[in-house]
């Protein structure tokens, strides 16, 4: 009777085992249809006037053409960036419970997400700055053109090497500045009127001069896992984890379940 009554409950288990790993299963093929986006008529959506391309708009534009000058590829992408990653809080722009529930589960702890991802932070369509300079950065170094990523106090935005020297571009504001970062902390008074010729407003143009001109706390990453550290190993974990977790509990349901017949 105890036997009887032990592989009962080994039974009840498998069971259940299998079934929450078919659940899991089945919450990642919907995530391929049901995933986080973000669209021009997002309510909060921080860009005044939002431009948004499509998907397969950015990707047909993407990469540099062949002849194409740097530089001039190089304003082409800053613009394309920004005409495809929306301004948005990330706290607005987390993964669906079916896109990655890791990461749902992980995003909801944070309060905020921002893909590590080229292809889903493309796929998603915004985020703060820093959303855009991973994008901008991820694409130049796939085509082996020297980029890292530059935080400054408050912004976040990208360098170049161009023709020997490090040239400033931000994609989240379409900004190009013919200069190094060097440039720009001596004399950040150009920077203020770039942005406020971007449609920035006033403090924001203040806000951006100061950042550049404070040399102290410029950092620079060569790599997104430089920049976003612990985020991105847990990001690259999640994105494995969210299929071999239930097919773990399937295989191990399936052996208990033979077991307890």
């Amino acid at each position: 009777m105890k036997v009887y009554g032990t592989a009962l409950k080994s039974g009840a288990l498998a069971r259940a085992l299998i079934l929450l790993g078919v659940v899991l299963v089945l919450f990642n093929i919907v995530g391929y249809f049901l995933y986080t986006k973000v669209n021009s008529d997002d309510e909060h959506l921080l860009d005044a006037y939002p431009l948004n391309i499509s998907e397969k708009e950015f990707w047909d534009g993407a990469y540099r053409k062949n002849g194409e000058a740097l530089e001039e590829y190089l304003r082409r992408f800053t613009k394309l960036v920004n005409e495809r990653m929306l301004r948005i809080d990330p706290t607005y722009a987390k993964p669906t419970v079916f896109e990655n529930w890791i990461l749902w589960i992980y995003s909801n702890i944070k309060d905020d997400y921002e893909w590590s991802d080229t292809k889903r932070a493309v796929r998603l369509g915004g985020g703060y700055c820093s959303q855009h300079a991973i994008v901008f950065n991820n694409l130049l170094r796939e085509q082996d053109i020297e980029s890292r990523i530059l935080g400054l106090q408050g912004h976040v935005v990208n360098e170049v090497l161009v023709n020997g020297g490090w040239k400033v571009y931000d994609s989240d504001y379409n900004v190009v500045f013919d200069a190094t970062l060097q440039d720009l902390e001596n004399d950040p008074y150009p920077v203020y009127h770039a942005y406020i010729g971007v449609g920035a407003s006033d403090d924001t143009a203040k806000l951006f001069q100061e950042a550049f001109a404070t040399e102290a706390d410029n950092f620079r990453y060569k790599k997104t896992r430089a920049y976003r550290e612990e985020k991105y190993h847990i990001e690259v974990a999640a994105l494995y984890l969210v299929w071999v977790i239930p097919v773990f509990l399937i295989l191990v349901g399936i052996r208990l379940r033979y077991s307890a017949a």
